[in-house]
């Protein structure tokens, strides 16, 4: 699709370019189109001179754009008709050449998504979102197309396939490269379509609302020229009815000069007057003003010589009432209304003749009219279907006709104004245009707003995530650095102080006197493991560390010291009670529910040192406690052996007595 839809696009714009029926408008739409294809040609790989390309584009493009934005008092049509004179060909319509602003608008924003790169943080969806919005709008209009409309919004289907195509183009490129981040777009699609749909519903009803205030201030406008046409008749008429009553004091027809002299100041008054003359009863023309031009007219007997108008001759020269003879064509060879007024004897009221007004409808329009832009509007005047006149040739107008019914002397006459486009387009309010872009740029600006939103969204979210997952390595860390530390102080199987911890405590307390030391060591306990296996021998070990640590109690630390040998640490406690103390322990083990492979209870043998007073040396302690042990096992075991007190200046071993 990246290959077939630019060579298609490029294809039905080609198509246009050569029709010879396509508006002017639809060429220059079809020349943007043709640029954007080719730019859009291989649109995966990177090209420096599409960059250009697509910046000389989007120029253009903008300065069309204006023209649908800037105010009149800014930049007149006049300007944009005096660049593009150059242009063969009807150029004499700057707007003839304009695109269809939605038409541009769908073109720009490709352009635009293109020159992105198609990025997301750049909004590029949401162009291509709104060119196709554009483009939908463009269609429909067509269908919704009113005949009151100043602007054409029509495009070619050809040329709205060819921006189709470009459209699909764009989205499947950006659908393979974003497929994984699209979803994450929803609301800030969201949000910007609703405030596009929202903008261009907002154009079009303002465009409707404009159309139709400048077809009602046009509808006025010519109805009062209509109205100055009827009173402009009217006056005339009056003024001829002046003309005639000064006549009326008079017994005989007007001489020659008089004719001339009154007839002279009127004509003068009223321009569009072909002739004024005196016509006798037997309906011959004896006095004509002017003179220069109408010789011919002397001496014209107007029943023979003008039969249209003989019916309203017949009522000025024989009932004696006005008479017009409505649209017909004049001996001059031009439409006009031929109006007969009766002269009267004041005397005897004998119809001395009648007076010809000659109007030419022709003249009547241009007098009148002379102060309008002819370039603007034109008029048509009718009778019937008959077209009797006209002011203004307008190569391009609206397709308006504003009809308005006139009296001319009696007669019903039919006045056209034609409206023309460009003084129309001079007058025309930007609010629908400029509403637009501006609502189109907030949905932009809320697009990437409401993005970089989220993606900050996503980025705390992610460095919450990693705050969390490096507060519990922490916790883990600390959890694992706290065993690391207990298991270096304790026994893992009997979970009791160890050997170290034993040391530090006895260290600790070496300026508390006195301090009693125990070492237990459990009876035969190598029968245990070779008979009853090694976990009997654990289980037995972990049974003995609760009952040592239950017995002990308060009084000091009991902790494993290695193999079956456990040690306690009491300071200040006496031999004496040490002594209990050990007793009560060796009680203790001895009546519980531990026995050996042939039913003998577990015993343990305990050997006590106290230190009363002097520098403590824990070796010396120590090697007291042991010797006592061993003098319990001596004597038969399950036995406790209280060693010798111990002071500063002793260095030599007692006495030890079993007990």
């Amino acid at each position: 699709m990246t290959r077939i839809g630019p060579l298609l696009a490029l294809t039905l714009a080609l198509l246009t370019l050569l029709r010879q029926d396509a508006e002017p408008a639809q060429h220059s739409t079809a020349v943007l189109l043709v640029v954007l294809a080719v730019a859009h040609w291989q649109p995966e790989r990177v090209w420096r001179r599409r960059a250009w390309l697509l910046g000389s584009l989007l120029l253009v493009m903008l300065l069309v754009m204006a023209s649908y934005l800037l105010p009149e008092y800014w930049l007149s049509i006049a300007h944009w008709n005096a660049w593009l004179s150059a242009l063969p060909g009807d150029a004499a319509n700057a707007y003839r050449w304009r695109p269809p602003a939605l038409m541009t608008l769908a073109l720009l924003l490709l352009a635009a998504s293109l020159q992105l790169n198609l990025r997301l943080a750049l909004g590029a969806p949401l162009l291509l979102t709104l060119s196709g919005l554009a483009l939908l709008t463009q269609a429909l209009d067509q269908q919704w197309a009113t005949s009151i409309w100043v602007l054409d919004h029509a495009a070619s289907p050809s040329l709205l396939a060819a921006a189709g195509c470009l459209l699909t183009v764009q989205a499947s490129l950006l659908v393979q490269r974003r497929r994984e981040q699209l979803p994450r777009l929803r609301r800030p699609l969201l949000a910007g379509l609703a405030v596009s749909v929202a903008a261009l519903l907002f154009w079009h009803q303002q465009t409707t609302l404009e159309d139709r205030r400048q077809y009602h201030v046009s509808a006025v406008n010519s109805q009062a020229l209509a109205e100055d046409f009827e009173r402009e008749n009217a006056e005339h008429l009056a003024a001829m009815r002046r003309f005639v009553s000064f006549w009326e004091l008079y017994d005989a027809p007007p001489s020659e000069a008089a004719w001339a002299r009154q007839a002279g100041r009127y004509h003068q008054d009223y321009r569009y007057f072909l002739n004024i003359a005196f016509i006798m009863p037997t309906s011959e023309i004896t006095r004509v003003y002017p003179l220069a031009g109408n010789e011919n007219a002397l001496g014209a007997r107007l029943f023979d010589d003008q039969p249209a108008g003989r019916t309203a001759l017949s009522e000025a020269l024989i009932h004696g009432r006005e008479g017009s003879t409505g649209a017909i064509d004049l001996l001059q060879g031009v439409p006009g209304i031929i109006h007969y007024l009766p002269v009267h004897n004041s005397a005897n009221d004998e119809i001395l003749g009648a007076t010809a007004m000659v109007v030419s409808l022709p003249a009547l329009l241009d007098t009148l009219f002379d102060g309008i832009d002819t370039r603007a509007q034109a008029l048509r005047l009718y009778a019937g279907e008959q077209l009797l006149a006209g002011v203004g040739s307008l190569d391009d107008r609206v397709n308006w006709r504003h009809r308005f019914s006139i009296d001319v002397g009696g007669q019903p006459l039919l006045l056209d104004a034609l409206p023309g486009r460009s003084a129309l387009l001079m007058q025309r309010a930007r609010l629908p245009e400029v509403g637009l872009l501006v609502g189109l740029t907030l949905a932009y600006l809320l697009y990437l707003v409401l993005f970089a939103y989220q993606r900050l969204a996503g980025q705390h979210r992610a460095t919450h995530h990693t705050n969390q997952e490096l507060r519990r390595e922490v916790q883990a860390r600390s959890i694992l650095q706290r065993e690391v530390e207990w298991m270096a102080r304790h026994d893992e199987l009997t979970e009791l102080p160890n050997r170290r911890l034993f040391m530090e405590t006895l260290d600790a307390n070496a300026e508390r006197h006195p301090l009693s030391v125990l070492i237990c060591d459990v009876d035969h306990f190598k029968r245990i493991n070779d008979h009853l296996g090694h976990l009997a021998g654990d289980r037995y070990l972990r049974q003995i560390a609760e009952i040592g640590r239950e017995v002990i109690g308060q009084q000091g630390l009991f902790a494993r010291y290695g193999g079956e040998e456990f040690v306690a640490c009491l300071p200040g406690v006496d031999a004496e009670c040490a002594e209990q103390l050990a007793e009560r322990l060796r009680q203790a083990v001895h009546q519980a529910d531990l026995h050996h492979h042939d039913g003998q209870r577990l015993s343990i043998s305990i050997g006590i040192a106290t230190q009363i007073q002097g520098t403590l040396d824990i070796g010396q302690l120590m090697q007291v406690a042991d010797e006592a042990l061993y003098v319990a096992k001596a004597g038969g075991r399950n036995r406790v052996v209280n060693g010798r007190p111990l002071t500063l200046s002793d260095d030599t071993h007692g006495q030890l007595s079993p007990r």
